[in-house]
């Protein structure tokens, strides 16, 4: 009798320690899959912080390229009027999405007075001109070789996040799905 007590509070206590370690290991492994999902969330930070430098640094050109084009293009108030108003756009924007879409209307806008001002002969002729529509080109360019790593990020993020049982471990976490920098080519 005394044998058969102590083979069930021995089996009893097996079991306890292997519910435990499953339990530790469960725990374990949610802790480790929330810690990859926060890395995740911070390479996809890092990586937008990277595209708003460079839109910082092209938003920073514009008013000098306003400037230098203004007294060639005094008929075309209304093109310089459209970078000036997509530029504002830009500084009023603060989520990734509304960044995008300031980022297309100054895209458009950059785009259309640099036509205007390829006609006029003697803006093509400023070195400040060309040198500022060489800048802006540049950063364009490197916003745009930033955007799909960006985009990959955020891919895998949300990607990841919509499985279980990241689903339930992101809820807990209160991580979110990321929206891609989309822009119109």
């Amino acid at each position: 009798m005394v044998g058969a007590l102590i083979g069930n509070t021995m089996t009893a206590v097996v079991f306890a320690l292997l519910l435990l370690l499953i339990i530790l290991g469960l725990i374990a492994y949610a802790v480790g899959q929330r810690n990859d999902l926060v890395k995740m969330r911070n390479t996809i930070d890092k990586s937008f912080a990277a595209i708003d430098r460079l839109l910082k640094q092209r938003h920073d050109e514009l008013p000098k390229l306003l400037e230098t084009c203004r007294p060639y293009l005094e008929q075309e108030q209304r093109t310089l009027r459209s970078v000036a108003e997509a530029r504002n756009a830009y500084t009023s924007a603060s989520s990734p999405r509304q960044k995008a879409q300031a980022d297309q209307l100054v895209t458009g806008a950059v785009r259309n007075l640099l036509a205007t001002a390829a006609k006029n002969p003697d803006l093509k002729k400023s070195t400040t001109f060309v040198q500022l529509q060489a800048r802006i080109v540049h950063l364009e360019e490197t916003v745009a070789a930033q955007r799909d790593p960006y985009n990959e990020n955020v891919s895998s993020f949300n990607a990841r996040i919509a499985r279980v049982p990241n689903a339930f471990i992101a809820r807990l976490a209160k991580l979110r799905a990321r929206e891609p920098f989309q822009a119109n080519e």
